[in-house]
């Protein structure tokens, strides 16, 4: 959130409620939530059921990711007193949630051909790929809520609000990855043997990281329990709604690579790469050929990308829709 923004909610507390000191309490609180994730999980449950379809001899396939749902928070809220039960409370508060583990698979075959009693040889086939992913989900909403309070014995209160808030989200996506392809023709011929090499490995990290803003409704409700005089434990239970649908900002991919070919491997050459480019994530339908199914997959484009192999595609839509439990002390001044 910008700073002028900012200034609007404090100086709506400090300059237009007039606002007494005795009429002022803070509240600190954390929790976990479980949020839905929205095309997030869908994105990281397409990958797992692609390996899954892949796991064919002589193919091996292994994925251990699991979905992000579950989101550590903390925060802080400053409330004002209205009337004798009700309350109004600005908010600052920290969202994160992390996922992460291996995608690998590998491939080995060894053909034996035999054109005649003079030409005949063994064809060898290596390729393994290891990719270690990382998202990193963080939101930082602003909130507005109304409360009603209710009394009960003089030990506490029971509480109710709604609200909204303004969210402002970040996604961080790093892959390291490693792909290496080694192919060996040893062929006789007439006598002689020989052997056609095909070798190519890289090793790089690839990142992304996106931004998106928009606003968001809760209910939230709970209890305070007093422990001294000003002081209160409190526990809270909270619904959030909120739906980031535009997630723009730049991809970064970084890495080197080797390669030998020829007779007896007679040919190298290696490099180095690094791109960067700013864009759009977008969320696709993805046609495998392999497996003849369709997967949810994140793609990374400047443009909304148009190929063959995609049924669909559109904005990615990640969703904090969820439930928080919370909880914290309040002191009222």
């Amino acid at each position: 959130m910008n700073r002028k923004t900012i200034w609007c909610f404090l100086c709506f507390f400090l300059v237009f409620l007039k606002t007494d000191a005795s009429q002022l309490s803070l509240r600190v609180y954390g929790g976990m939530s479980w949020a839905d994730g929205g095309d997030l999980n869908k994105n990281l449950s397409g990958w797992k059921n692609y390996f899954s379809d892949r796991y064919r001899n002589p193919y091996s396939f292994e994925y251990d990711v699991e979905e992000l749902h579950r989101f550590w928070e903390s925060g802080a809220e400053i409330t004002y007193l209205l009337f004798s039960r009700f309350r109004v409370g600005l908010g600052f508060e920290f969202l994160v949630g992390t996922t992460e583990g291996e995608m690998s698979s590998s491939l080995e075959l060894e053909n034996n051909y035999f054109n005649s009693s003079d030409d005949f040889g063994t064809i060898f086939l290596e390729e393994r790929s290891l990719q270690r992913p990382r998202y990193r989900l963080k939101a930082l909403p602003v909130t507005l809520t109304f409360y009603y309070s209710i009394p009960f014995g003089g030990k506490g209160n029971i509480f109710i609000g709604c609200g909204g808030g303004y969210y402002s989200g970040k996604l961080k996506y790093k892959e390291d990855y490693q792909y290496n392809f080694d192919s060996r023709d040893e062929n006789t011929l007439s006598g002689s043997l020989s052997s056609f090499v095909d070798q190519y490995s890289t090793s790089g990290i690839y990142s992304e990281e996106s931004t998106c803003k928009t606003l968001g409704l809760h209910v939230r409700g709970g209890l305070e329990l007093k422990i001294y005089k000003d002081l209160h434990f409190v526990f809270e239970v909270l619904g959030r709604r909120v739906n980031f649908n535009n997630w723009r900002g730049i991809k970064k991919d970084e890495y080197s690579w080797n390669h030998t070919w020829g007779f007896w491997g007679s040919s190298t050459d290696a490099g180095s790469v690094e791109e960067s480019v700013e864009g759009k994530l977008w969320m696709v339908e993805y046609q495998s050929d392999e497996t003849g199914k369709s997967y949810s997959r994140f793609v990374f484009s400047e443009e909304k990308p148009l190929y063959s192999s995609y049924l669909e595609a559109r904005p990615a839509k990640i969703s904090l829709n969820g439930v928080s439990l919370r909880i914290g002390i309040k002191v009222s001044f």
